[in-house]
């Protein structure tokens, strides 16, 4: 093995070889000393240096950390490391060490090590894609031609869908993604599955079991969104009294006994909802998207882990009652005017238990999201390119 101070020392007695000859040649005066060291001294440091900074240190590993030769990465390191000591072939290897326990440490591997630690993680995993460079490129060409061919077509700003029951607020867009995208394919068959897709997003997720008003954002619209949608939500909901589910809608497991609710009163059901009116803390359900230490609760929560969620402060603008509760007995039909952040779920609970009973949601309609409005919206159903495209247009002109 080399150490640090081997090359240092090689060099040392280079120059020191150098100098006893001069010293014979002063002796004999053949030539002169001072002549002869000014011109032989430069030649020898610079060679010494070389040697110096070309012999870096290696060691080798314990047995236990040797790889065998057959790793690519080995075989790239030990190719690097002969390159270095100018060795053609890369036919290099200390003295005793067989072809399947050589192993180098590489020379850079601290200064490697800080360069990996300064690059960003997007650009780690994009280095360290399987994909090849050409293809990334391509795709990449492809992605930014889907991007003009989109905005010529009038697909980039947003618009309101009308989501039905029992799609996921993803569902609705991935068809319109899907649409859009296969509509660009058809323009132009060069391009790829993959590389026609352009950006598509909504503006704050509905409940599968939920109806209404889902703002999607294409193109440049995905950030405009949450300009567009902030503000009031305004909902029609139908609580029924009876028992709590563990979602706490209808379509959850129904959780304890039932409890009694024949006491309940329209003229108490009032006071209560206008109790609600103004800045409250409410307890967001575990069946939610929020996020806990990057986790969506909802994944806990099927996973049988139970977590603590924090109250947070919402604001109901107005509550109140759609339907005598004479006639719609167990359940109470209300309109909610809220901020953004309400659950209408954990509303009906809490609702319920200052009326000393239980009950959860069955049904949910988001009629307003900030501007837009339930009569605004296009039906899932109705979606095709020049209907995505006359929507875009038409909204954007409103805004």
């Amino acid at each position: 093995t080399y150490n640090a101070m081997q090359p240092w020392r090689c060099g040392k007695t280079i120059v020191i070889g150098i100098l006893s000859i001069l010293r014979s040649l002063s002796a004999s005066k053949s030539l002169s000393p001072v002549l002869l060291f000014f011109a032989c001294a430069p030649v020898a440091m610079a060679w010494s240096l070389h040697v110096g900074f070309s012999m870096r240190p290696c060691t080798l590993r314990t047995a236990k950390e040797t790889l065998t030769s057959s790793s690519s990465a080995i075989s790239s390191k030990r190719r690097a490391w002969a390159a270095m000591f100018h060795m053609p072939g890369g036919s290099f290897r200390p003295a005793g060490c067989s072809s399947e326990t050589f192993d180098v440490r590489y020379p850079l591997r601290v200064e490697s090590k800080k360069r990996a630690v300064s690059v960003p993680l997007a650009c780690q995993k994009q280095q360290a894609s399987s994909k090849p460079s050409g293809q990334r490129l391509r795709r990449q060409v492809e992605k930014e031609m889907s991007k003009g061919l989109a905005q010529q077509l009038g697909f980039d700003g947003i618009f309101p869908v009308n989501k039905p029951q029992n799609f996921t607020s993803y569902d609705v867009v991935a068809k319109i993604r899907s649409i859009i995208s296969r509509h660009i394919r058809d323009l132009n068959p060069e391009l790829s599955k993959k590389g026609s897709e352009i950006k598509v997003g909504h503006g704050g997720t509905l409940d599968p079991m939920a109806t209404g008003v889902l703002v999607i954002g294409v193109g440049s619209g995905t950030r405009k969104m949450d300009f567009f949608t902030k503000g009031r939500k305004a909902y029609e909901a139908v609580g029924r009294f009876g028992f709590f589910t563990d979602t706490g809608d209808a379509e959850g497991k129904k959780v304890g006994e039932e409890h009694s609710w024949q006491d309940v009163t329209e003229e108490r059901l009032s006071q209560v909802l206008n109790s609600y009116i103004g800045d409250i803390l409410q307890r967001p359900p575990m069946y939610s998207a929020i996020k806990i230490h990057g986790v969506r609760a909802y994944e806990l929560a099927r996973k049988g882990i139970e977590v603590e969620i924090k109250p947070r402060p919402v604001r109901i603008h107005d509550i109140k009652l759609l339907r005598p509760f004479a006639e719609t007995a167990p359940d109470f039909h209300l309109h909610v005017d809220c901020g953004g952040g309400t659950y209408i779920r954990s509303l009906i609970s809490d609702i319920a238990l200052d009326l000393g009973t239980a009950a959860h949601m069955t049904s949910l309609v988001r009629t307003q999201q900030g501007r837009f409005l339930l009569e605004d919206c296009v039906s899932v159903d109705e979606l095709e390119p020049e209907k995505i495209s006359s929507c875009i247009s038409e909204s954007m002109g409103k805004l």
